[in-house]
């Protein structure tokens, strides 16, 4: 009979100290059920910023923000990050960077070209302005027109398209062309009025001028 009293007295302690509550259980299942709702709260915002991501054509980003979230429809959200290919061809060229006085070809060897896997090519002034974006899946040549002057040349390549923004995602390829013409920037290239260049990649010709390529990566890929 004496052990009830100092176990009243010690609950009623730990209550005004707000640690325990003396009927236990409720306590607890209230806890459990805050860190529920937080939980939940957690994975619709990393849902709502993964939408967001995609409405700004970061397709890779939004997919990741997907997995990550876990909540609600997020499988098929993720796998609807994945873009369709387009179709081979131009799929940006600056109205003011056109030119009929000099060709620009691009050809994917054919022998090489693989039919699942793309190739997106991209074109840049000295000042890196983007001057042309060209899709080419399996194998094929684009020819185009640009003015003469001094450019940059980069490719990317994978088999799931992320779209212009991100490409082929990480597990792409990414490199950028070497020249060797221009004095102190390897990347640079001459190209002239009046002539027609053609820059063939996975080129079996070894007669033809080499090209080197240097190995980028999917956070340098502009």
């Amino acid at each position: 009979m004496k052990k009830l009293p100092i176990a009243l007295a010690l609950c009623a302690l730990l209550f005004a100290m707000g640690l325990v509550a003396c009927g236990g259980s409720p306590s607890g299942s209230s806890a459990a059920s805050s860190s529920g709702s937080s939980a939940q709260d957690v994975a619709k915002a990393e849902y709502d910023r993964a939408l967001a991501l995609y409405d700004e054509g970061k397709f890779y980003s939004a997919k990741e923000a997907f997995e990550k979230s876990r909540y609600g429809d997020w499988e098929q959200r993720a796998a609807a990050c994945v873009q369709p290919m387009p179709e081979n061809g131009e799929l940006f060229h600056d109205e003011n960077l056109k030119s009929d006085k000099m060709i620009l070809a691009f050809t994917v060897n054919e022998t090489q070209g693989a039919s699942d896997t793309a190739m997106y090519i991209t074109v840049y002034t000295k000042d890196k302005q983007l001057v042309e974006s060209l899709f080419i899946k399996g194998a094929g040549t684009i020819e185009t027109r640009i003015p003469g002057g001094e450019y940059y040349v980069k490719d990317s390549s994978g088999t799931e398209w992320y779209g212009e923004e991100e490409q082929f995602g990480p597990n792409g390829h990414y490199e950028s062309m070497v020249f060797n013409e221009a004095e102190g920037d390897r990347f640079l290239t001459q190209l002239e009025e009046g002539y027609k260049y053609e820059i063939t990649i996975n080129a079996t010709d070894k007669s033809a001028q080499n090209v080197e390529s240097e190995e980028g990566s999917w956070e340098n890929r502009s």
